[in-house]
């Protein structure tokens, strides 16, 4: 059965907009919880920060854990690119998107913050 193109692009615009919906719904939830600063609530970073403080948490051990994280997800990102050669599984360039290497420059980036911070 063959499928309306125009179905197929209705079909995909609808899950790009609930998609869309949820990460603004998600984005308003974190709002009013103060997440990004301008709420007071329980997850502004102040009271995050001093809640971490409280717990003896401090800057090497941020950096310690968000390094730990780069070198994880580095790591499984050329894991993942050597097996998919060695089997074969794509001839191309292995096209993982964008959330793969978004994982481990961000982690590169928090601990580019904590040390020069």
């Amino acid at each position: 059965m063959n499928e309306n193109p125009l179905n197929g692009y209705i079909r995909k615009r609808t899950h790009s907009l609930g998609w869309s919906m949820i990460v603004m719904g998600v984005s308003f939830f974190l709002y009013y919880l103060g997440l990004f600063g301008n709420v007071d609530g329980p997850l502004t970073p102040e009271t995050l920060g001093k809640s971490l403080a409280g717990m003896g948490v401090e800057k090497v051990h941020m950096l310690m854990f968000f390094l730990s994280f780069f070198i994880i997800a580095l790591t499984w990102n050329h894991i993942f690119n050597l097996v998919t050669y060695i089997t074969g599984s794509s001839s191309a360039p292995v096209k993982k998107g964008v959330v793969s290497h978004t994982i481990w420059v961000v982690a590169l980036a928090f601990c580019v913050i904590l040390r020069f911070y």
